[in-house]
């Protein structure tokens, strides 16, 4: 999560958000993480596990990449560090197409 922190951060102010959702997961096991891991992204909770059978969710963690249509343009399971410059620039090229 500390890199998707470091993601939410070179993108704050343009037109991009980071959500997390954490999927049936106790309130204050997530809080107190978000918390201790000095997250700023928005962290919802999925308690009854809805929002990840919408989604398909079979294992985590997984990331959707959503552009701004609400149309999932790309899916990426298992951990990655997303303060890569590849990723910063993928992301990149989704906020200026939905500029456009």
């Amino acid at each position: 999560m500390p890199s998707l922190e470091t993601l939410h951060q070179h993108f704050k102010g343009k037109p991009f958000a980071l959500v997390a959702i954490d999927l049936q997961e106790d309130k204050d096991t997530v809080r107190g993480y978000v918390r201790k891991n000095g997250l700023t992204f928005e962290n919802l909770l999925d308690n009854d596990g809805q929002i990840g059978a919408l989604y398909g969710v079979s294992s985590t963690p997984v990331k959707f990449l959503i552009d701004a249509n609400g149309d999932m343009v790309g899916a990426a399971l298992g951990y990655r560090e997303w303060e890569k410059d590849e990723i910063k620039k993928l992301i990149q090229m989704l906020i200026d197409e939905g500029q456009e």
